[in-house]
């Protein structure tokens, strides 16, 4: 696929409502791998990743999987309707610790009146200290799952994306049936440590209800 054609498609996508800005990454074939997409808070992610797979099918007859869609919002964010019985995590802080080349992370979230808290170590390398922040976010979530589930993190990177920089995060789910790929992103304010938890979050808050314990 020629870069002609990238541009051709982000051009397309940027006309679909509420979205400010599109960016899409190809495989070493020259498939479409990723699509990065900035949006105004005005309609739902799962929204505008339908008219992302149906612009490209409808314009250019491109199939593509939703979960390649990743959405970042910006602007003033409304509350969700939460399920009855159920309140989405949500982070109180976050702790990142240097010392002797080791880092440790500590992840702190809030479930209603519940705290949650998750930490864990390794080395100090700035890509493997944002996969720590994951790995602590999941050791956190953990007393939430069942134990026939497995979170397990498999990527985390922050990009450019128009003015703005956004995390993401891959987590895998292993359970009986087999493996499931989430992904999740989180504009990056202030902090890319609270983004990074903020998109391991994104990532697995509606499967973590689904896998919750009672």
């Amino acid at each position: 696929m020629a870069e002609g054609s990238v541009a051709v498609y982000e051009q397309a996508l940027r006309q679909i409502k509420s979205v400010t800005a599109v960016r899409i990454r190809l495989n070493e074939n020259g498939v479409i791998e990723e699509v990065h997409v900035l949006a105004g808070p005005e309609r739902s992610p799962k929204q505008i990743v339908r008219d992302v797979e149906s612009v490209l099918a409808a314009q250019f007859g491109l199939e593509i999987d939703h979960k390649k869609v990743s959405v970042a919002q910006v602007g003033e964010e409304e509350e969700e309707p939460e399920p009855q019985r159920w309140k989405r995590p949500k982070l109180v802080g976050v702790s990142l610790r240097t010392v002797r080349g080791q880092a440790q992370a500590t992840v702190e979230l809030q479930v209603g009146e519940r705290l949650l808290e998750g930490s864990t170590e390794g080395f100090s390398s700035t890509q493997n200290k944002f996969r720590l922040l994951v790995e602590a976010t999941v050791k956190a979530l953990s007393p939430l799952n069942s134990d026939t589930y497995i979170l397990v993190p498999e990527d985390v990177a922050i990009t450019p994306l128009a003015k703005h920089k956004v995390a993401q995060v891959a987590v895998t789910v292993v359970g009986p049936g087999g493996e499931d790929s989430l992904v999740g992103c989180a504009l990056v304010r202030s902090d890319d440590r609270e983004a990074v938890v903020k998109a391991t979050l994104d990532a697995v808050n509606r499967k973590v209800f689904f896998l919750g314990k009672p």
